[in-house]
C-alpha cells in the first residue's frame, strides 16, 4: 500500500538490507506486530491499538521509525 506521504514510498537501493515488519490482525480484533531480531529470528508482540492505522503508528514508535523509515541505528524498515 502507498502512503499519501511521499517520502513513505522511497524505496531503498538494491544493495540495502530492508528490515521487514509485518502487523498481523489477530482474531479477537487485535493486532500484533511480528518483526525480526539481530540473531535472525523473529519476535511478536501484541498491539494497543484498535485499527490498523493506530497499530501502524505503535509499530513504528515501538521500533524507533522515523518519518525516514529508517531507526536510531540507520536501518531501513518496510512494514507491510
Amino acid at each position: 500500500m502507498l502512503s499519501d506521504l511521499p517520502e513513505e514510498n522511497k524505496t531503498a537501493a538494491p544493495e540495502e538490507n530492508v528490515k521487514l515488519a509485518r502487523i498481523l490482525d489477530e482474531e479477537d480484533d487485535s493486532f500484533c506486530l511480528e518483526y525480526p531480531t539481530g540473531q535472525g529470528a523473529t519476535t511478536a508482540m501484541r498491539l494497543e491499538a484498535s485499527t490498523y492505522e493506530r497499530a501502524l503508528r505503535e509499530a513504528r514508535s515501538y521500533l524507533g521509525i522515523g518519518d525516514d523509515n529508517r531507526d536510531e541505528a540507520g536501518f531501513l524498515w518496510q512494514i507491510v
